[in-house]
């Protein structure tokens, strides 16, 4: 992989050494932003592309995973900016769980999510520091505003972050 700046973009090439224009394997790269890094927990299959098409969309960079156990060892080898996690996962793991044992090592503010869950459960989250706790089934106009609030009290804002800025 090969960089370089021409006509005010940076040009990526991945394949030859030829020269842009000359050559078809260069293609532009967005030189000035990049996206949140959000780690996605959610042991659905179909809801977690789902989810990460949509998170992707939105112009957030999307790590998903449907295990409480691989979301902890991804965290620790990788940085995040925030999570949406899943309340009941099927590796015997809660959200809650992955959310509390994330924080003994990282900051990870987070939003979790779930459609069986009791009432005491969600109060619980949000005394354990979960930002927002949202119901099943996700409207996802609701998740994107959950997402721009979480990003507008942890981070001042924007939705998108300059690249010279380290994730957290």
């Amino acid at each position: 992989l090969r960089k370089r700046t021409y006509g005010g973009l940076t040009l990526r090439h991945e394949h030859c050494s030829g020269a842009p224009p000359l050559c078809n394997g260069w293609s532009a790269v967005k030189p000035m932003l990049q996206s949140f890094r959000v780690l996605l927990v959610e042991d659905d299959d179909s809801l977690r592309v789902c989810l990460g098409e949509f998170l992707a969309d939105n112009g957030w960079d999307v790590v998903a995973t449907g295990l409480g156990n691989e979301a902890i060892r991804v965290a620790r080898e990788q940085r995040f900016d925030f999570s949406i996690l899943d309340f009941h996962l099927l590796d015997g793991r809660t959200g809650l769980e992955v959310f509390q044992t994330i924080r003994t090592f990282r900051p990870l503010p987070a939003i979790l999510m779930s459609g069986a869950a009791s009432r005491e459960e969600a109060v619980l989250a949000q005394q354990a520091g979960v930002f927002t706790f949202l119901r099943k089934p996700l409207e996802l106009e609701r998740l994107r505003q959950s997402v721009h609030h979480l990003i507008q009290h942890h981070f001042g804002g924007p939705l998108v972050r300059p690249r010279n800025l380290p994730p957290r």
